[in-house]
């Protein structure tokens, strides 16, 4: 029977592919052990993609959503920090201006109204307050200012004021009650803010709408107590004590009644904070199981890896071991 060779051209073309061949192995398993996947994931997979590009889709939307989060939780604590500040300095200034007007000392009243007025420009300084470069309180309008400022609204409730002809507490009181009222009044004037902010998504099928804005009512009720008593301050009825007596105890009257007002506000706003707060949850514990189902889809047995790793090296070895052994034979062995 005729034996068949090769020639000496096909045989290094033969070594030098599996010389490639066990080198390309070798690097690949070793990128493979030190990753702990495969490199190959279509082949790994035998080209089914559907599922692993499903649950790719489905942490990217995740993450979007942990975007949103994380900036709704950390916009909606400035809103809470700001509300909490405003309530305290409220609180405070009731107090004085209720404490003061009971007395029949105007140095008392004089002292309480001045410390109102300077937390009226404090209160109007908070609802100015920007998140980077987002306002807290002035809703869609981000990019503006939630309030006028406070020289500004007090100029105008005076004007309000001199053009109604108040002689009295109540009528000064009645008199601010409209200008808060009016669509021209607070809301056009003090107010420059928009409508509130609109719902944002947080999750699959569920959205949170972070709508506190210096408009609301809680904070319209805070902000007059502090004028009427920053009215006093500037001069209003002057020499009048008994008028003067009366509404700065008005003033501090108004601010202790919203404090209701504030604190619900606040119990709302932490409600939305809580919605965040479980939504923000959900999304990472089911991001990190897809997590978890897309690394089992693709990792690979380290343990079966090392031995064909091994396996590689000792082929890659016994090729290089059998190259020069054919390189060194010479005629006369051949012979």
């Amino acid at each position: 029977m005729p034996m068949i060779s090769f020639g000496d051209l096909a045989q290094s073309q033969a070594m030098r592919y599996h010389t490639a061949k066990a080198k390309s192995d070798l690097t690949r398993l070793s990128q493979e052990l030190a990753e702990g996947k495969v490199s190959d994931t279509p082949r790994h997979l035998s080209g089914d993609l559907g599922p692993l590009l499903a649950i790719d889709s489905s942490i990217a939307r995740l993450n979007g959503y942990g975007a949103v989060t994380r900036e709704l939780a950390l916009f909606s604590e400035a809103q809470q920090i700001g509300l909490r500040t405003i309530s305290d300095v409220a609180l405070e200034a009731a107090n004085s201006l209720v404490f003061a007007s009971g007395t029949s000392s105007m140095a008392h009243v004089d002292t309480a109204v001045s410390a109102a007025h300077s937390a009226f420009r404090s209160v109007v300084s908070t609802l100015n307050t920007r998140f980077g470069d987002r306002s807290l309180f002035a809703g869609l309008d981000t990019n503006g200012q939630a309030m006028a400022s406070a020289e500004d609204i007090m100029a105008a409730l005076e004007t309000t004021i001199s053009t109604a002809g108040a002689t009295s507490a109540s009528s000064v009181e009645a008199a601010i009650d409209a200008w808060f009222a009016a669509p021209g009044g607070y809301d056009g004037t003090a107010y420059l803010g928009a409508q509130a902010l609109g719902a944002v998504p947080v999750a699959a099928d569920e959205s949170v709408a972070l709508d506190v804005t210096a408009n609301d009512q809680a904070l319209r009720q805070t902000l007059k107590g502090l004028a009427m008593a920053a009215l006093v301050d500037r001069g209003i009825f002057a020499g009048q004590h008994d008028v003067r007596q009366s509404l700065a105890q008005r003033a501090g009257e108004v601010l202790l009644a919203g404090e209701t007002d504030r604190a619900y506000l606040a119990a709302r706003l932490g409600g939305l904070q809580a919605q965040i707060d479980r939504a923000q949850t959900r999304n990472e514990s089911e991001s990190a199981a897809l997590e978890i189902a897309r690394t089992g889809m693709i990792e690979i047995d380290p343990y079966e890896t090392a031995t064909q790793l091994q396996d590689a090296e000792t082929q890659l070895q016994l090729i290089y071991t059998i190259t020069a052994r054919i390189s060194r034979l010479s005629l006369a062995d051949y012979l």
